[in-house]
Formats: C-alpha cells, structure tokens, sequence
C-alpha cells in the first residue's frame, strides 16, 4: 500500500486530547477520527515527498525547521519525537496556518516547474522509488493540484479556527 500523507482538521479540545498519547494509541485515534467523518480530511496520497523536494530541494526526510513549505507538507511539531520508532505524525497550530497559507499563495509555479528535474529526486532517495522515472508533466500536474488542495484545505481550517494534524502512514 505505501505511506499516504493525510491531512486532518481538528479543534482544540481534540488536538489536546492527543498530545499526550503514544503512538499506538496516537496512530488509532486519529483513525478513530478520519473514520467518524465528523471533521474534515484530505489526503496527498504518495506524492508527499515528492511535492515536498519539489517545493525545498530535499526529502521530507529531512524537514527544514522554520521553513513554510516544509512544514506545510510535514507539519510543524511532532509528536512523540522521543520514539524513533513512532510513526510520522505532527500538527500545524491555528495561528501558524496564517504564514504557511502566505507562502503557499506566493509560491512561482512557473519557476519552480522550469528548475524541476525529476531525476535529481533519485539522489535525495525520494519517496515513493521510481518516481523520478514518471513524466515530468504528469509529476508537475500532480503538484500543482496537490497544491490547489492544500491550500484550499489550510483556508478552510484557518476560517473555522482548526488545527490540521499531519500523518504520513
């Protein structure tokens, strides 16, 4: 199946709830939540690092600290950062959705697309293997609407004062 990258919206009192949890418990709930259909969810599917080299020049396996279109693909604070076993999960807080969403609007597609060779993706060991083998069009379309949603999806958390909790299963 792969690791897909899944975007959830939750309020305070459910992102409180989780803070404390490990991560079996952690990775459960937050089933528990997509499932209940009770808050609203997007996911990237596998193109997660993929988009995430495209925007910094590097894997989302090495998240850039305060870089905006890092922590818009892999959120801002971990969870269970002390378990180097733990699944990828993390969040981006309310109030730091506003500065993501700013970069995210100011991004040069045009640019980015020009630069974008996907073969350079296959020294960084990106995510999923043999991606950087697909049509540079294709991949490019694909970011561009992975983009459009993500952004939609921050706007919409943001209006309804929402947490987004990122995992990467």
């Amino acid at each position: 199946m792969g690791m897909i990258a899944e975007y959830l919206m939750v309020d305070e009192a459910t992102l409180d709830s989780l803070m404390d949890l490990k991560n079996e418990d952690l990775v459960n709930r937050i089933f528990e939540i997509e499932e209940s259909g009770e808050t609203e969810c997007m996911d990237i599917d596998k193109l997660w690092d993929a988009l995430h080299f495209f925007l910094t020049g590097v894997s989302a396996a090495d998240p850039i600290e305060e870089n905006k279109l890092s922590e818009a693909i892999v959120g801002v604070h971990s969870f269970n950062i002390d378990d180097e076993e733990a699944d990828f999960i993390a969040c981006i807080e309310q109030d730091e959705l506003h500065d993501i969403i700013n970069v995210l609007e100011q991004i040069d597609l045009e640019s980015l697309s020009k630069e974008f060779n996907p073969s350079n993706m296959k020294a960084y060991a990106v995510y999923p293997n043999g991606i950087w083998q697909e049509d540079k069009e294709l991949l490019l379309t694909e970011f561009r609407q992975a983009l459009t949603g993500l952004l939609a999806f921050y706007r919409k958390a943001a209006a309804m004062h929402r947490h987004v909790i990122v995992s990467i299963l």
